[in-house]
């Protein structure tokens, strides 16, 4: 088993994790990581903040230095594009920058690649200034973009958008933000959150536009101005933060099962037993909420990546996590644990007029899932009760002034 060869595809967090976890595990086999990125696996959730702002360099953003990849004996091929994955003898064919084809054989093969941005299906949608944010070299782009901008529109009101806009309403950009529906964070958290950071937003000078489609992005060579269901915005700079897709068009081509995602089992396994998958891009089975899911979180790569290095070592722990997720703008830390769907009672702990509050979800008298604004300690208490199933004292749970860990009945 340890003298097996190992091939990740992908540069990010999972296929780091991977890797990072099999040399934990004694294994002496080769791996090898195959990115289309020019740079080291590193994480993305500064992408859209202190990268984006300045505040951190590429480096910083690494997973792993390089020299670390160099003593735990893990060749990373950078630049690299696998065009295809021959399953019946176990090999790939992948091409370099400005390289000629080449082919490696494997014994176990990992899929981690992540997720891409959804494209907006608008004209002109490729004029200069109009960008995606998914990678280092996107976030360079829309900073050359920066220099002499006055106005931005963002289409979206998700997570990355409302990064983006809060960065760039600190360096004094106008900022816009175009939101198809009837509200922001509409597909991930409720009302009152929302709520709430509609507000905040707009409290910084942020205008935001719900219920408003975008119908066409205007210029010559560069953007111009955005057409929106309301009207025309003036626009030096757009950012489009419409959702991703899995990246699973490798595991369809060569048969692996996929659905909204690359389907694997509870040990990351997929419809072939020699090929993982861990990360964004796996639709995997969750215990807590008896359905499949897919998550694009940060956890979830690193524990998923994890049960690919037990799974490869023949261990075969099974993932059972409850997912979280966070999201920094201004000064507000949101820490979201498990997933809202379907709650059919929430409880409100704190005063948004503060900014530090939690809200508390629950369906059959269970809490499956909380949104957590500058309150950590009722974030990580929440991951608990949530995992164990507590019954919980709903009259304490609304009360700031009692101890969250003295909730439970």
């Amino acid at each position: 088993m340890s003298e097996k060869k190992i091939v990740i595809i992908g540069g990010g967090q999972a296929s780091s994790q991977v890797a990072t976890s099999l040399r934990q595990k004694n294994f002496t086999g080769e791996i090898t990581i195959l990115s289309s990125e020019r740079y080291l696996p590193y994480q993305r959730p500064p992408l859209s903040k202190k990268y984006l702002s300045g505040e951190l360099d590429s480096e910083r953003l690494y997973l792993k230095p390089e020299k670390f990849y160099k003593e735990q004996d893990i060749n990373i091929m950078l630049g690299s594009y696998v065009e295809a994955v021959d399953r019946k003898n176990s090999s790939l064919i992948f091409s370099g920058l400005g390289a000629k084809e080449s082919k490696i054989n494997y014994d176990n093969l990992v899929i981690a690649t992540g997720t891409t941005p959804r494209r907006i299906s608008l004209e002109n949608s490729d004029l200069g200034g109009v960008h995606y944010l998914r990678s280092i070299a996107d976030v360079e782009e829309i900073k050359k973009s920066l220099t002499g901008a006055k106005n931005m529109v963002i289409i979206g009101g998700g997570y990355i958008g409302l990064e983006v806009a809060a960065v760039a309403k600190t360096i004094g950009l106008n900022v816009t933000v175009v939101e198809m529906a009837s509200r922001i964070l509409e597909r991930v958290t409720s009302p009152v959150i929302s709520s709430f950071y509609h507000s905040f937003h707009e409290s910084k000078g942020v205008k935001i536009m719900t219920s408003t489609s975008v119908n066409g992005i205007n210029g010559d060579t560069k953007v111009s101005s955005v057409e929106t269901s309301s009207g025309t915005i003036d626009a030096d700079i757009v950012i489009v933060g419409i959702g991703v897709l899995p990246c699973q068009s490798l595991a369809e081509e060569c048969g692996v099962e996929t659905g909204n995602g690359i389907m694997v089992n509870e040990y990351c396994v997929t419809s072939d037993s020699n090929i993982f998958s861990a990360g964004d891009c796996t639709l995997h089975p969750s215990a807590f909420y008896k359905k499949d899911i897919r998550l694009e979180s940060v956890h979830n790569a690193i524990e998923q990546g994890k049960t690919v290095a037990s799974s490869i070592m023949e261990e075969f722990i099974p993932y059972n996590q409850i997912p979280w997720f966070w999201s920094d703008q201004y000064n507000l830390k949101f820490q979201i644990a498990g997933l809202n769907v379907d709650y059919d009672d929430l409880i409100v702990r704190g005063s948004p007029k503060e900014n530090s509050f939690s809200v508390f979800y629950f369906k059959n008298g269970l809490m499956i899932s909380s949104d957590c604004v500058n309150s950590a300690q009722e974030h990580m208490m929440s991951r608990r009760l949530i995992f164990n199933k507590s019954k919980i004292n709903l009259e304490k749970l609304e009360d700031k002034e009692i101890n969250i860990k003295e909730v439970i009945l």
